[in-house]
């Protein structure tokens, strides 16, 4: 594979690693202010939040596939190094958390908000941080191993 592929390949995993982490940043802090607005603003909140969600999920297959190309052109998984290996399964992880967990909290948190019940609310939204912080410090660890090259590979 050309060496302009290989980094073309580079740039977009950068580019979709950086909304995959970045875009669900505000979540936590966005539900917590809108809900303690009250109406109008829990009207539009859990809509917004599921916008940035399937937005980091775009992000997150486009980085995972972007990674996976960048792993094949150089050989397969035999030539890279065991942190890309376990930098790989953790980004697999991490998407399936935000996927099923975190979206059917803030699924259940949107039902909660229509109902007009926010004492049921409170405890949704803890949850959500709950996920989004775990998400947070797996993206992180991620980050790490892709990055700080330990040992010989």
């Amino acid at each position: 594979m050309p060496q302009e592929v290989y980094y073309a390949i580079r740039i977009v995993h950068l580019l979709s690693m950086a909304v995959w982490f970045a875009t669900p940043l505000t979540i936590v802090s966005d539900l917590k202010k809108s809900i303690a607005r009250g109406k109008p603003h829990t009207d539009v909140v859990v809509s917004r939040v599921e916008r940035q969600l399937s937005i980091a999920t775009i992000g997150a297959i486009l980085t995972i596939l972007s990674g996976l190309g960048m792993i094949f052109s150089l050989g397969g998984f035999g030539a890279v190094s065991p942190r890309i290996h376990a930098g790989f399964t953790l980004a697999l992880v991490v998407l399936t958390v935000e996927f099923f967990p975190l979206k059917g909290t803030v699924a259940r948190l949107g039902e909660s908000l229509a109902s007009e019940n926010a004492r049921d609310a409170q405890p949704l939204v803890k949850r959500v941080g709950m996920f989004a912080g775990i998400t947070h410090f797996l993206k992180l660890t991620i980050l790490i191993l892709m990055v700080i090259k330990i040992g010989g590979r």
